[in-house]
C-alpha cells in the first residue's frame, strides 16, 4: 500500500483528490478578528507586534508575515491595541456581531520607543507555536537569523545563495560544477544544512537552491545551530527556510538589471491580498556569459506562484508552484585543478526543476493547531560532458522525483505548556542515478516522527524534543561525494533492506535577566548509522557516529533599537562516518564502498551587532571565530579545511532620495584537496583557499515625484579579488551592473 501511495504518477491525482475532499468540510462559524500589521514607511510586514483586545486583556503576536488571528470572541465592542518596539502604538475600535469576522490592516509609524515595556521572551511564546507549528524553540533564538526582503534588495541579490553571503559564519563554496554553490555555516559540511520552503522540508535540494530567484523571496530564516529539529531530518545540521513573497495589497514590481559579462536579470512579480485570498506570482529570466574562454554561459527561467485561501476561520490552505528551466554551462576550472576537469566541457541543457506543495492549517479549537503538508519534487536535468581532446561526448539524464506527506500538531496543554508531535513519510527515486554517479538507481522510503514540548517555569522557558528517522532502501547504489563517480558504477547495490534508525534529542532553556537582556542554552545529541553492508579498510562495520551539539547564547537589546547577540557553539562527532572515496573487492567478488571513522570536533564564537547611528543610517557587524579538530591516533590536530575566522561589516544609508549600501566580507585561510591535480598535491600539499576581502556596493536614487521608481548601480567584488573557495575555480572578479525597479 505504501509503495502504491508513494508512486508519483499514481499518487498525484490521489493526493489532490484527498486534499480537495479535506478542504470541502465547512467547520462551524465563530467570531474571528484577523489581519496584518505593516510598517507605514515601506509597507513591510511587522513581526512580533503585540495585538491586545481590550477590555478582555487577551491577544496574540504577529507572525513573520505580520499576520495575527484571534478566535472565539463574543459579539461586542472592543478596542484593539497594537504595539511593538520602535513603532508608535496604534489603537482601533471594532464592533463584532454574531457570526461576524473582522479583517484589519494596521499601519504603524516608526518611533524610537523605550524597551522597558517589552519582554525578551514575551507572553506570546505559546501563541507563536500555535500560529506556526514549525517554529524552532526559543532557546535557539540566539543561533538563528532572518534576512528580510529589504536586506535582499539592498544587497542586490539575484539568487537565494547570493542573499546569504553576509550571514554570520557563512561560507559559500563556488565550484562551478554539477552543484554550483554550497552554503554552509559553522563548518557544517557533509551533510550541509537542510533546506525547507515555507517550512516544508526538502530532500536532495542542494542542486536547486542556486536557481531560486531572490525577487520571489519574502525572507530567509536561517537556523545556524546543529540542534535544529523540526524542519530537518538530517541529524544535527542547520536549516535554511525560504519564505515566499507576500503582498498586502495589489502590487506589481518590475525589475531590469544588466552588467559585466553580459550578466542580466529581468523579472516581474505581482500579487494582491484580500480577506479570503492572497497570492503572488513572479516570472524572472537571468543569466551570464561567464568568464571569457571558460564556458559559464547561463540562461535561466524562474516561475514562482503562491496562493493562500482562508476557507473559514478554522482552515487556511496554501499552494505553491516553483518551476525552473534553462541551460547552464559549467565553468571550466584552471590550474591547480585536475587535468581531466580542465580538459572537459560540461553543461546542463535543460535543468528542469518543478516543485509543487500545499500546506493546510486547521484550528478547530483555540488551543490546538494542525498542519498538513504535501510536497512533490520533480527534477529532470540533462547532463552533457565533452572531452576537449577527443571530441567524445557523453550524456546522462539525472531524473529524480519525490513525494512527502508531513502532519504536525500543536496542543496548548495549559497556560504555560505547548506539546507538538508530527509524523512524516517520504518516497524519493532517482531511477538512473544522479549527482556524482550515473547508472546506479536509487529508490528510498523514509519515515520520521518528532515530539517537542515547551514549558514556562516562572521566568524560565524550557523546551525539549526528540526525532526518530529510518529509511528503507528499495534500491541504493554507491556514489562519490567528490570527483568522478565512475569507480562506483560496479558497487553492489543495497536492495530491500531497512537501515538502522537514527535519532536526535535536544533540551534547552531561555531566561530573561530583564527586559533588555536574556541568556539561553541548548544541548542536542544523536547518532548517525552507517549504511547496511558498509565496511572499513580493515573489513569491519563502521561504528555509529555519535554527535553532540551545544549552543550558549546571549541577546542584549538597547534602548535605541540596537541589538547584540553572542553565541558559543560546540559540535562533537565521535566516530564520524566519512566516505573514503575508495572501493574494495570482497572475497565473493562484490565491489563495496569503503568508509572510515574519525573523531572530529568544531567549536567557536559568533558575535552579531547592529545599531541605528542616526535616523538615516544603520550599521552592522558580525564575526565567527571557530576551530575544527580531528583526532590523529591519540592527539587532536587542527582541521584546516574550515576557515578560522569569517567576518562581515556593512552600512545602510538612506538620505532624501538617495540610498547607499556597502557590505564587506573577510574569509580566513583554509585548505582543501578537492579536484586538485595529483602532482600539485605531491609537491605542495593541499591547495590554499580563502584569505580574501570581498566588498559589494549598491547605490540608488528614487524619483522624488514618484517614489515607486528607483534607479541603481551595483558593484560586486569591488576590490577585483580572484579569490577561491574551491581550488581551480577563482571568482569572476569585479562585476558592475545597473538597473531600475518600478512598483506599480
Amino acid at each position: 500500500m505504501l509503495y502504491f501511495v508513494m508512486n508519483l504518477h499514481n499518487y498525484t491525482k490521489i493526493g489532490l483528490l484527498l486534499l480537495l475532499t479535506f478542504l470541502s468540510f465547512d467547520l462551524w462559524s465563530q467570531q474571528v478578528l484577523s489581519g496584518f500589521v505593516f510598517n507605514e514607511e515601506n509597507n513591510e510586514p511587522v513581526s512580533d507586534a503585540n495585538v491586545l483586545v481590550m477590555p478582555l486583556n487577551t491577544g496574540t503576536v504577529t507572525d513573520a508575515n505580520g499576520y495575527f488571528e484571534i478566535r472565539n470572541l463574543k459579539p461586542g465592542k472592543y478596542d484593539i491595541s497594537v504595539s511593538v518596539v520602535g513603532f508608535r502604538k496604534e489603537m482601533r475600535h471594532v464592533v463584532i456581531r454574531e457570526g461576524d469576522s473582522k479583517y484589519l490592516k494596521i499601519y504603524l509609524q516608526i518611533e524610537n520607543t523605550n524597551l522597558s515595556e517589552v519582554s525578551v521572551i514575551g507572553e506570546g511564546a505559546e501563541k507563536r507555536i500555535l500560529d506556526d507549528v514549525m517554529v524552532e524553540p526559543v532557546s535557539l533564538k540566539a543561533s538563528s537569523g532572518t534576512i528580510s526582503k529589504i536586506d535582499i534588495s539592498k544587497q542586490g541579490a539575484v539568487s537565494l545563495i547570493d542573499a546569504m553571503k553576509f550571514v554570520p559564519g557563512a561560507l559559500i563554496e563556488t565550484r562551478g560544477r554539477k552543484v554550483k554553490q554550497f552554503f554552509s555555516v559553522r563548518g557544517q559540511v557533509y551533510p550541509y544544512p537542510t533546506y525547507s520552503i515555507d517550512g516544508v522540508w526538502q530532500k536532495e535540494f542542494y542542486e536547486s537552491a542556486y536557481f531560486i530567484n531572490a525577487d520571489n523571496i519574502q525572507e530567509i530564516r536561517i537556523d545556524r545551530s546543529s540542534s535544529a529539529l523540526l524542519k530537518s531530518l538530517s541529524p544535527l545540521t542547520g536549516v535554511v527556510d525560504v519564505i515566499s513573497r507576500k503582498f498586502t495589497s495589489r502590487e506589481t514590481d518590475i525589475s531590469v538589471k544588466y552588467g559585466s559579462l553580459n550578466t542580466f536579470n529581468a523579472g516581474i512579480v505581482q500579487g494582491n491580498s484580500s480577506e479570503k485570498f492572497d497570492y503572488s506570482t513572479g516570472l524572472q529570466f537571468f543569466g551570464t556569459n561567464g568568464p571569457a574562454g571558460r564556458n559559464g554561459h547561463e540562461r535561466i527561467v524562474n516561475f514562482n506562484g503562491d496562493m493562500s485561501w482562508r476557507i473559514n476561520e478554522k482552515v487556511t490552505t496554501h499552494f505553491k508552484v516553483l518551476y525552473v528551466d534553462g541551460t547552464r554551462e559549467l565553468v571550466q576550472p584552471v590550474y591547480p585543478a585536475a587535468p581531466k576537469l580542465i580538459n572537459q566541457k560540461e553543461k546542463y541543457a535543460p535543468l528542469t526543476t518543478l516543485l509543487l506543495s500545499s500546506r493546510t492549517e486547521f484550528k478547530p479549537k483555540e488551543k490546538y493547531t494542525g498542519e498538513l503538508q504535501v510536497n512533490y519534487l520533480y527534477r529532470n536535468p540533462k547532463y552533457y560532458v565533452e572531452n576537449i581532446k577527443t571530441g567524445a561526448t557523453d550524456k546522462y539524464r539525472e531524473l529524480e522525483c519525490g513525494f512527502t506527506i508531513n502532519q504536525m500538531n500543536a496542543w496548548e496543554l495549559g497556560n504555560s505548556n505547548v506539546l507538538r508531535a508530527g509524523i512524516l513519510a517520504d518516497h524519493w527515486r532517482a531511477p538512473e542515478g544522479k549527482r556524482y554517479y550515473h547508472g546506479n538507481p536509487a529508490n528510498v522510503f523514509t519515515w520520521s516522527a518528532v515530539v517537542t514540548d515547551q514549558q514556562h517555569w516562572g521566568k524560565w522557558l524550557v523546551d525539549g524534543g526528540f526525532r526518530l528517522t529510518q529509511e528503507y532502501y528499495k534500491e541504493w547504489g554507491g556514489f562519490a561525494i567528490e570527483g568522478s563517480g565512475g569507480k562506483f558504477v560496479d558497487v553492489k547495490p543495497i536492495t530491500n533492506e531497512w537501515q538502522s534508525p537514527v535519532w536526535q534529542a535536544s533540551v534547552g532553556t531561555m531566561r530573561p535577566v530583564n527586559v533588555l537582556l536574556s541568556f539561553s542554552a541548548n544541548v542536542s545529541a544523536g547518532i548517525v548509522a552507517p549504511r547496511t553492508g558498509a565496511i572499513t579498510s580493515d573489513g569491519t562495520r563502521p561504528e555509529n557516529e555519535k554527535r553532540t551539539n551545544v549552543d550558549l547564547g546571549m541577546i542584549k537589546k538597547f534602548n535605541n533599537s540596537g541589538l547584540l547577540t553572542v553565541t558559543g557553539f560546540l559540535v562533537s562527532r565521535v566516530d564520524a562516518i566519512d566516505y573514503s572515496g575508495e572501493t574494495v573487492e570482497q572475497d565473493n567478488g562484490d565491489i563495496v564502498e569503503l568508509y572510515k571513522n574519525e573523531d572530529k570536533m568544531n567549536y567557536g564564537l559568533e558575535v552579531q551587532w547592529s545599531m541605528p547611528v542616526v535616523s538615516w543610517m544603520n550599521i552592522f557587524a558580525n564575526a565567527t571565530a571557530m576551530k575544527g579538530e580531528v583526532r590523529d591516533s591519540l592527539d587532536w590536530i587542527k582541521d584546516d579545511e574550515i576557515p578560522v575566522f569569517i567576518g562581515n561589516v556593512g552600512a545602510n544609508i538612506t538620505k532624501s532620495q538617495f540610498d547607499f549600501n556597502v557590505y564587506m566580507n573577510y574569509t580566513g585561510r583554509f585548505y582543501n584537496d578537492r579536484f586538485v591535480d595529483k602532482k600539485y598535491l605531491q609537491q605542495y600539499g593541499k591547495a590554499p583557499l580563502g584569505n580574501f576581502f570581498d566588498v559589494d556596493l549598491t547605490a540608488g536614487y528614487t524619483l522624488k515625484k514618484n517614489r515607486k521608481v528607483r534607479f541603481y548601480i551595483e558593484i560586486n567584488n569591488l576590490l577585483n579579488q580572484k579569490f577561491e573557495t574551491v581550488a581551480g575555480y577563482p571568482d569572476y572578479g569585479i562585476i558592475v551592473s545597473g538597473g531600475v525597479k518600478i512598483r506599480l
